[in-house]
Formats: C-alpha cells, structure tokens, sequence
C-alpha cells in the first residue's frame, strides 16, 4: 500500500498526494509543479504582489512590518486570505488601477472590504497613525519645549510645510486638518 499525504496550498487549494513527502510552501517553484496554484490565473498580476505582502504584514513574523500590522492585531478577510481570486476579483470591481495602493481608511482596522480602497500613494501616506513617541496624540503635531507651544507640521512628497506654533493641540490638529481639506 503506498502512502498519501493531503497538503495544503497557500492558494487554500488541497491535494493528495502519493508518498511521505509534504508539497512546499506557496511560494515555492516546486508548488507551481506539483499542486497547480497557478491556475487562479492571477500568479503574474500586480494586484497579486499587493495580496502576497498584505498577507505577509499581518501573519509573517519574520516580515519587517509585522509589528505595525499583525503584531497590533491586523488580520486580513478570511475569504481573501486563502484566495488571491476573490482579492482580485474584489480589487478589479473597486477601483483599482495601475499605480494606486491598498489603503486601510481606519488604520486599526482588518483589511477587509468595508474598511479598504485604492488610493494614491500621496493620500495613503496622509492616513497614518502617529508615531509610539507622539505625545500630542495628534499625527503631524509635536509640543516644542523651548516655546512652550504646539507645532502643526506636515511632510508630503519629501517636503516640509511648516503650518505654525498654537497654544494647544487641538489648535494645532485643527490647522492640519484645515490644510488637508482646502
């Protein structure tokens, strides 16, 4: 009697296959030949690099983004997670085109069709959240000790735009988000 073993891809595809061998990782030549991934037909798309590193910052440890997406909790839909089909089906019917990226519109949300949309690169940059050492709370605002006042600064394209000093900052955010919205 010959052994089977049942693999699974990270296409979600499962096969049998005879022998004690287990069938490699996704991402793997030896997956393409032996479990067929490629037949979702989108292996060569762009939009399937966009579902290959969605998926990587939020459940591959070893990424280098990990902590900001899956090390805070960020999971990915399940019925994208396991099919690049639906991702890019999805990604196809709402509005994605060549040069725009994923953006999440509430950054401590999952990736999932309600909480996602292409953007440009421009206003993915402006949806972040402020850095771990942010005492303000507000993204773009910082209290500067020597005048004891808050200074509402962006950086968009490499570019500093200074938006002034406020007593608070709320004052400041407010300034931010006046700008942002002009």
């Amino acid at each position: 009697m010959q052994l089977k073993r049942r693999c699974k891809c990270g296409c979600g595809k499962q096969v049998t296959r005879p022998g004690n061998k287990w069938i490699y990782g996704h991402n793997t030549k030896r997956a393409g030949k032996s479990c067929n991934w490629y037949k979702h037909g989108w292996r060569y798309h762009k939009l399937y690099t966009v579902w290959i590193n969605m998926k990587s910052r939020c459940y591959n440890v070893n990424s280098t983004h990990y902590e900001n997406y899956g090390g805070r909790g960020i999971k990915v839909f399940i019925r994208w997670r396991h099919s690049p089909k639906a991702f890019c089906s999805w990604a196809m019917s709402h509005g994605w085109k060549e040069g725009l990226e994923i953006d999440r519109k509430n950054n401590d949300g999952n990736y999932h069709p309600d909480n996602c949309r292409f953007v440009t690169r421009s206003v993915n940059q402006k949806n972040t959240r402020p850095y771990q050492n942010n005492t303000s709370g507000y993204l773009g605002v910082h209290f500067n000790k020597k005048n004891k006042k808050y200074i509402a600064k962006l950086y968009i394209k490499g570019k500093s735009i200074y938006l002034g000093s406020f007593n608070t900052a709320e004052e400041a955010a407010q300034a931010i988000k006046e700008y942002k919205n002009a």
